[in-house]
């Protein structure tokens, strides 16, 4: 099992339906892990990571639950939690 797949599912087991995020280089395998479960976690495209972030932060403050974000830039963050 690959380092994507497990982060994957442990967001699964943590109640995370909906990821916030940028695809970009260094996060492949993290967005094939996400394709494999796309039934049970969805993606939200955004412009930017500041935006993702915004908009992983809104959805935990209006839902009650995990708000995901991932990022590609100079570094490798993916899987920032915003709550």
């Amino acid at each position: 099992m690959k380092g994507a797949e497990v982060l994957v599912k442990m967001l699964q087991e943590q109640g995370v339906k909906v990821i916030f995020g940028v695809p970009g280089d260094t996060s492949i395998a993290l967005y094939e892990a996400l394709y494999d479960a796309s039934s049970e976690i969805k993606h939200v495209l955004a412009r930017d990571e500041r935006s993702a972030s915004f908009m992983a932060d809104i959805y935990a403050r209006l839902t009650h639950k995990p708000g995901v974000c991932s990022g590609c830039d100079h570094y490798f963050r993916t899987g920032n939690y915003c709550r």
